[in-house]
């Protein structure tokens, strides 16, 4: 059934090309989807750009290795922080004042170009471990469905993304993101139901007394491993709360046609990930241990491919890839149209303001296919599971621009001394205590050190330093509050003339 997967990759690449036939060829419209998405396609775009190969495959099989304890991760209380406090300004900045990023909203919040350029490539460089690992979940995947070379299945993967990316733009991704999640959604709840069903698993108090007696302590805290200590579980909540800070999270708000779309779009998040995540360990905790045992480290990876491919018919198999596929693409494409944001526009044009849609399109291109080419050579490297590659490498480092994001937009008093010290030695000291000196972390979990650093390093050095001139306040602070005000106003107004304005009467006949 591999030949399902080639033919989805071909048809998402010309879907790509007709969108980019449709668009108007600007930058706002290739990098932003011309700030108009809806709520029903920004809900796809966004968690479908969180739930990708490693919900799939990582997020089991970490579940498979260590227990249930790492159900913890997601603290998706986090999503409402960023779509009530932080969307709404990132939003009016964005239509006010035409800004294509969170960054160069910051560049301009803190008047400095050094900052704008330091966390592009701060970003930029842990997106590479989030890139990598669909490039990971697919080649297992193909793998273990088909026996095809691991490296095939990596490769695949990139190259159909470039295409895609290059071609058809946020626009293009934001669609088949909602095409790619209806996929991905049918297929990981529904093989779940119908494996249970057809190997006779379905009472899940059944189930976890199997588990329990075949792996003594693996559904309590700290497992049976002893993985989910005090100190990793406290690391591990700090990770959930900052997924907030995921930049291709954060840079949903901008794109938003409206600020009902950012309001609405955390109440269809909070729902859906209830159950979503807990399909996800269900799979991880009761199915697979019963039906896949022995098994372990990166090899738990492939965990729901397996079992499928044991238990359910061969084209059962080939759709599963399929899933995956559409879950990693939905991924990767979000985040290659990030990193080629940031790319262009905070880091080779970080100085120019004013720079030609044509050039921001034809670097965000070559950010692109830098970040693929990179996500390959580390999915080749697979230095570690993939549920760890997030938990422990990606997610850490998008949570140290949390600082200077929270500070820039709601505190006056901080400044780009406090960002750019805090950032630096927060980022050094996650590369130093994560693969050279792990004494550095204290034993916690890699998340908890550095952003503690830089929190204390950005609001210390901020007390310290002198603010933002008042022109610089006034324009990020009430200028935006009074834009804010005024879109709300009229968006309410606009609702209550939607609601009260009577149907058009029918014309009167002309018949006799």
């Amino acid at each position: 059934m591999i030949w399902l997967v080639l033919i989805l990759g071909f048809l998402l690449v010309l879907i790509s090309a007709y969108g980019y036939k449709l668009s108007n060829k600007t930058a706002a419209d290739y990098l932003l989807a011309g700030r108009k998405i809806g709520t029903f396609v920004m809900f796809f775009y966004v968690y479908f750009a969180i739930s990708s190969a490693w919900t799939f495959y990582g997020f089991p099989g970490t579940i498979y290795n260590t227990g249930p304890g790492f159900m913890l991760f997601f603290t998706f209380v986090s999503f409402a922080f960023l779509y009530v406090f932080l969307g709404p300004k990132l939003w009016a900045g964005g239509r006010k004042y035409g800004y294509l990023s969170p960054l160069q909203y910051l560049g301009e919040r803190y008047q400095s170009t050094g900052l704008r350029i330091l966390l592009g490539l701060s970003l930029v460089l842990f997106l590479f471990p989030y890139l990598g690992l669909q490039a990971v979940g697919i080649g297992a995947g193909m793998k273990a469905a088909a026996g095809l070379p691991f490296w095939f299945g990596a490769l695949y993967m990139c190259v159909i993304m470039i295409f895609i990316c290059l071609l058809g733009g946020t626009r293009a991704v934001a669609w088949l993101n909602v095409l790619l999640g209806l996929i991905f959604t049918i297929t990981f709840f529904g093989f779940l139901f119908w494996i249970m069903f057809k190997t006779g698993n379905t009472s899940f108090s059944e189930m976890a007394a199997r588990v329990q007696s075949s792996r003594p302590g693996f559904l309590s805290v700290p497992g049976s491993v002893n993985a989910w200590t005090p100190a990793n579980l406290v690391g591990l909540a700090m990770a959930g709360m900052t997924v907030l800070a995921w930049p291709h999270v954060v840079i949903g708000t901008m794109q938003a046609k409206s600020l009902v779309v950012v309001r609405k779009t955390i109440i269809y998040m909070l729902l859906f990930s209830v159950v979503f995540c807990n399909i996800a360990a269900i799979w991880g905790y009761l199915i697979a241990p019963i039906l896949v045992p022995g098994l372990k480290g990166k090899a738990a990876d492939a965990i729901v491919q397996i079992a499928i491919t044991t238990y359910l018919p061969t084209w059962a198999s080939g759709v599963t890839l399929l899933a995956v596929l559409a879950a990693a693409i939905s991924t990767v494409a979000t985040q290659l149209m990030v990193a080629g944001i940031f790319v262009s526009r905070d880091i080779i044009f970080a100085a120019s303001p004013n720079v030609s849609d044509k050039k921001l399109i034809l670097w965000s291109r070559i950010g692109m296919i830098i970040a693929a080419m990179g996500s390959f050579a580390l999915a080749m490297a697979r230095p570690a599971e993939l549920g760890l590659l997030l938990s422990n490498v990606a997610s850490p480092g998008f949570a140290l621009w949390l600082p200077p994001l929270i500070g820039g937009i709601m505190w006056k008093r901080g400044t780009k001394h406090g960002a750019i010290w805090g950032l630096l030695i927060s980022v050094l000291w996650l590369i130093i205590g994560s693969f050279f000196y792990k004494p550095l972390l204290l034993g916690m979990h890699p998340i908890v050190v550095p952003l503690v650093v830089d929190a204390v390093l950005y609001v210390g050095i901020s007390l310290l330093t002198s603010p933002a001139t008042k022109e610089v306040q006034h324009k990020f602070f009430d200028e935006l509050e009074d834009f804010l005000l005024e879109h709300t106003a009229r968006e309410r107004v606009e609702a209550r003339v939607e609601v009260r304005e009577p149907a058009p009467s029918p014309a009167p006949s002309t018949m006799r």
